[in-house]
């Protein structure tokens, strides 16, 4: 009774060891062992799951899209191609050999793609992940060679390698015991219960385990397209320094007291400018003539980058005027106008959230004719003949989709003295010229990449002008205002040079216009 009460024992804890054995795997063991394709390898021989397994080795990746052959590594896209030449320099300067991909997205923009390496399998490519992250510190994402999209993570899994399993384990002799642990085990063979021992793999799954297993796997699927999407859609969004590239474009194009040139780098620019005017005079007391003036500028300048938001720069003009009186007289000159000194200074760090603040003055030194030092009756002159200081401050702000500017300066004129210059009313001897003031306010708006359009509206006001002569009483002239209408047009001819025009209608001042162009080249020191 003993020996068949040690026998139900026996048979109980193997029962528990097979069972417990079975359902300590984890749920992934599960979902593997129950899916359809493993429960047919378990079906084949044995020698057909080893060739498999040599064909298909741990870690292999296996590529699906026959077109998608080749992958490389990107390192941002961009939709400014000066901020993705920035990011060649960068690469280059650490040893790589990056090169732009150039596309268009679905929303039909340009987009820059800088990348490096074409690697002939995703293993390969994702391999090189690593060591390149040890030296660029910025997102990386493994794409196709010939497009934008991203490569796909889930399809390019390592295949997955199934061990064969024995139905039944048999017992190494170095792990057999040496002693008997039970009765049972001193019994005789013919006395021992048979024990139907089940194999671990044919334990039942519970129903629907096969198809839980594949919506497991189309849910991670989804999901790491998901992640994809995401990240992709990030570095397709216009970062806070593009979108501060893009705006500076906008404001050079609106006027230099708008932008700073870059810390250390030097700009050069030529610029012409051609104002007609055209207004009634009377002569001899009893005539009305029509009297027309012609001016052309043509200006060379400089600006210096000290700093990354303090700017110096001087510019000086070539003049050349045409003055006519009615059908018969005429007078032209030319000589170098004002040279003209100048800075600008940004006292905080731009911020897209906040509008950007520039401070901005010079000062001005006669160079060329003089008004006080010709013959007003035979001559013209092509300078303001007096020194003179201002000081302004202009602010932008991104409205998207446009950019809104507005400045406020003030000038303040020197004295002129001991003129001594014989005019038709008397001796001029001294001239105290008021101060005056502007205003100007206007929109941005960037068509494209390439070309941007601006409108401004620009009031100026002066204050009054003393006179004193020697042989006659003093005079002082009444103040004087005048406003305009400037439409702009920005081109960048290239990624350091841009052309900007300008047509300028007075609202003050009828039978005039004023048209000037500029090209602004930048250098990198």
């Amino acid at each position: 009774m003993k020996r068949l009460l040690l026998c139900f024992l026996c048979f109980g804890s193997i029962s528990g060891l097979i069972i417990t054995s079975g359902y300590c795997q984890s749920i992934e063991e599960i979902l593997n062992n129950s899916s359809p394709s493993n429960q047919t390898s378990r079906d084949r021989p044995s020698e057909e799951n080893s060739q498999s397994t040599l064909k298909r080795q741990p870690g292999e990746y296996t590529d699906t899209a026959a077109n998608d052959a080749f992958f490389s590594l990107q390192l941002g896209t961009f939709r400014n191609q000066q901020a993705a030449d920035r990011q060649i320099i960068k690469l280059q300067e650490k040893g790589y050999e990056p090169y732009i991909f150039q596309s268009v997205n679905s929303r039909n923009q340009t987009i820059y793609a800088v990348r490096i390496g074409k690697y002939e399998s995703y293993q390969s490519a994702a391999e090189a992940v690593p060591a390149v992250k040890q030296k660029v510190d910025t997102p990386i994402l493994i794409t196709h060679y010939n497009s934008l999209k991203t490569a796909a993570p889930e399809r390019f899994k390592p295949a997955r390698v199934k061990e064969a399993e024995p139905k039944f384990a048999a017992k190494s002799p170095e792990t057999e015991p040496t002693e008997p642990e039970t009765e049972e085990d001193m019994a005789p063979t013919h006395q021992k219960k048979p024990v139907d021992e089940q194999p671990q793999a044919e334990i039942e799954r519970p129903a629907g385990a096969g198809s839980l297993e594949d919506r497991i796997n189309r849910l991670e699927s989804e999901i790491d397209k998901l992640k994809e999407a995401d990240r992709v859609r990030k570095e397709l969004q216009m970062t806070e320094e593009e979108a501060r590239e893009e705006e500076e474009q906008v404001l050079e194009a609106a006027g230099d007291e708008y932008y700073l040139v870059g810390g250390g780098n030097i700009e050069f620019s030529y610029a012409f400018g051609y104002t007609y005017q055209e207004y009634n005079a009377i002569k001899e007391s009893v005539r009305v003539e029509d009297v027309a003036d012609h001016t052309i500028r043509n200006s060379i300048s400089a600006s210096y980058g000290l700093t990354k938001n303090i700017t110096l720069g001087a510019s000086i003009p070539f003049v050349y005027k045409y003055h006519r009186v009615g059908t018969g007289d005429s007078e032209e000159e030319e000589d170098l106008g004002d040279l003209n000194l100048h800075w600008r200074y940004q006292p905080f760090k731009p911020n897209l959230d906040f509008p950007t603040i520039i401070f901005n003055g010079g000062f001005t030194i006669p160079v060329g004719r003089s008004p006080y030092d010709i013959d007003p009756n035979e001559e013209l002159s092509t300078s303001s003949g007096m020194y003179s200081t201002n000081i302004g401050i202009s602010v932008s702000h991104v409205a998207d989709p446009v950019v809104v500017f507005g400045s406020l300066s003030g000038v303040y004129r020197f004295d002129v003295d001991n003129i001594d210059q014989i005019r038709g009313e008397g001796i001029l001897d001294e001239v105290d010229p008021g101060p005056g003031i502007g205003v100007g306010l206007g929109l941005a708006y960037a068509l494209s990449y390439k070309l941007n359009l601006n409108i401004s509206f620009n009031y100026s006001y002066s204050f009054e002008t003393d006179y004193e002569y020697k042989n006659i009483p003093d005079a002082e002239s009444g103040t004087s205002a005048s406003a305009s209408m400037r439409l702009g047009a920005g081109y960048r001819l290239s990624r350091r040079a841009d052309l900007n025009l300008y047509f300028g209608i007075p609202i003050t001042d009828t039978g005039s216009f004023s048209f000037s162009m500029s090209t602004p080249i930048e250098f990198e020191l």
